[in-house]
C-alpha cells in the first residue's frame, strides 16, 4: 500500500500494481522533467518557431557543462513538434528538425548526415555546394522553422578556419531560408562562437548552470520522486538523503538522473520499494562507478 497523502503522476501511480519487471522498464525510459530554467528555455524556442521570417532571423546558443540537460530540452522540443506526413497533400511538414554536430568543423559530415536524415540519398564526391543547395530545397519544401544542433563543442576538433566557416554556413543557411537555428554545446562551444564577432552577435548564450543544494534543487529531487513508480515514499527532498545526492551528482542532473533511476530499480529488485542511502550505495551504477575508481588507484 501507499502511505497517506503520497503524490505519484497518474503513470508511476498506474504501474504500482505492475510486476517488478514493467516497473523497472518504466524507470528506464526517458522521462523529461520540467523544471523551471527548462520551462524558460523551451518558452523561448516556442517563440522562435513562430517568429515572422525576416532578413536577420534570431537564434540562440544553449551553453552548460557535459551532462546538464541540453540534449534532453531539444529532444523534448523536437517531441512536441514532431514532423507530420500529411498524405492527402504527398508531402512531410517537418518544423523542428534535430542534428548532432559532426567531430570536427567538417561540412561534408554535416551535410551527409542532414541529407541522409531527410531521406535523400548523396551521390559519391558531390561537391559541398550542390549539396548545400539540395538540403536548403529540401528544408524548404519540409517547411522547417528551427534547426536545432546538438554538440556544437565538436567544432574545436579543427582550425579556427575551418570553425569559421562551419558556422558562417550556418549562418548562410539562417539568413537564406530563414529559419532560426538552435545550437548546444559546452564551454567549447562558446568559444567557437566567439571566434567570431558577426557569429557571437547572432548567437545568444542560454546558460544551463550546474545545480545548486538549495529548494530549486530539492524541488527538482521532488519531481523526480514523483514520476517513480515505488510503493513507498523516500523523500528524496528531504535532510540527509537530499544532501547526499547533490553531493553524489555534483549539482549535473544527469548525474543526478542515472542515480536516481539505478536505485529505484535496485530498490524495487530488493523489495525495498524505497531509495534509502544505503540502496543508493549498493545500486548498479554508484557500484560500477565506485569500482572503476578503485581500478584507478
Amino acid at each position: 500500500m501507499t502511505e497517506p497523502q503520497r503524490k505519484l503522476s497518474p503513470r508511476a501511480a498506474s504501474l504500482l500494481s505492475a510486476t517488478n519487471a514493467e516497473r523497472i522498464a518504466h524507470i528506464d525510459q526517458p522521462i523529461f522533467i520540467p523544471y523551471p530554467r527548462a520551462v524558460e528555455v523551451l518558452a523561448e524556442m516556442e517563440d522562435l518557431l513562430v517568429h515572422p521570417k525576416t532578413n536577420r532571423m534570431p537564434n540562440i546558443l544553449l551553453a552548460g557543462r557535459s551532462n546538464n540537460g541540453k540534449t534532453e530540452i531539444l529532444r523534448e522540443f523536437l517531441k512536441r513538434h514532431p514532423a507530420d506526413e500529411q498524405l492527402d497533400q504527398d508531402a512531410i511538414y517537418a518544423p523542428v528538425v534535430y542534428i548532432q554536430s559532426p567531430p570536427g568543423p567538417s561540412e561534408h559530415i554535416f551535410l551527409n548526415k542532414m541529407l541522409v536524415m531527410l531521406g535523400m540519398t548523396v551521390p559519391t564526391n558531390e561537391a559541398a555546394d550542390r549539396k548545400l543547395l539540395r538540403l536548403m530545397d529540401m528544408l524548404s519544401r519540409v517547411q522547417t522553422r528551427v534547426l536545432m544542433i546538438d554538440e556544437l563543442n565538436a567544432l574545436l576538433a579543427g582550425s579556427v578556419t575551418k570553425q569559421r566557416f562551419f558556422l558562417n554556413m550556418l549562418k548562410y543557411l539562417s539568413n537564406e531560408l530563414q529559419i532560426c537555428i538552435v545550437a548546444a554545446g559546452t564551454q567549447d562551444a562558446i568559444q567557437a562562437v566567439k571566434s567570431d564577432a558577426q557569429i557571437e552577435s547572432r548567437f545568444p548564450i542560454r546558460p544551463l548552470p550546474r545545480w545548486q543544494e538549495n529548494d530549486a534543487f530539492r524541488r527538482l529531487l521532488y519531481s523526480f520522486e514523483y514520476t517513480l513508480p515505488l510503493k513507498y515514499a523516500s523523500d528524496l527532498h528531504k535532510g540527509d538523503l537530499a544532501r547526499k545526492l547533490f553531493g553524489m551528482s555534483e549539482g549535473v542532473i544527469g548525474e543526478l538522473s542515472k542515480i536516481v533511476r539505478s536505485a529505484a530499480q535496485h530498490a524495487i529488485q530488493t523489495a525495498t520499494e524505497r531509495i534509502t542511502p544505503g540502496i543508493i550505495d549498493s545500486c548498479p551504477y554508484v557500484a560500477r562507478k565506485g569500482s572503476q575508481g578503485d581500478e584507478l588507484l
